[in-house]
């Protein structure tokens, strides 16, 4: 058994997760569009992960089969807090560099908190007396880093480039809130 080869998961499974994860992000999110910048945003950092753990040298089947779907689930809110900080921010001003820049500052604090309270849980795998825990919290921890980094230099740029898609596919309870 080569320890590079993903694991015997069914791909049912796999598509079972993303279906659910897409779900939360449409009833979550105040636009159509975002689901997509999210996800674009977290996969960058799942194949940043990915491709880093050749640095690791033998990671588990296990690990390298679930690492994507974890990543996903445990990073996804840092992309919902910074958007949602984002639309409090256009509030105040038609400037939207402005707003992203203030929708940084804002919410880096809840998003690295976030971040380092999920990596130190992580990491605290590394000391159970199976290779697995080792594996999947080193490979989780960088994950949830790397998703961290991009949700803070890749999303935004995607947002401020699709501003205009994000209006057009607002929901009708969004525009309702936005020009009350």
């Amino acid at each position: 058994n080569d320890d590079t080869s993903p694991p015997d998961i069914p791909l049912s499974v796999y598509i079972a997760a993303f279906g659910i994860i897409l779900v939360v992000l449409l009833i979550s999110c105040g636009s159509y569009f975002e689901p997509l910048l999210f996800l674009i945003t977290i996969g960058i950092a799942v194949v940043l992960n990915l491709g880093t753990n050749f640095f690791l040298g033998e990671i588990s089947d296990v690990s390298f089969g679930i690492a994507a779907v974890l990543q996903l689930a445990l990073s996804m809110d840092y992309s919902i807090i910074l958007m949602n900080r984002y639309r409090q921010e256009l509030n105040g001003t038609d400037d939207r560099k402005e707003a992203m820049a203030n929708a940084l500052r804002g919410a880096f604090g809840s998003i690295t908190g976030s971040a380092v309270t999920t990596i130190v849980g992580l990491l605290v795998l590394v000391f159970m007396s199976f290779k697995i825990g080792a594996d999947i919290g080193i490979v989780l921890a960088k994950g949830v880093a790397l998703s961290m980094l991009c949700v803070f230099a890749v999303l935004p740029a995607l947002i401020l480039l699709s501003h205009k898609l994000i209006e057009k596919t607002q929901k009708k309870s969004q525009i309702k809130k936005r020009f009350k």
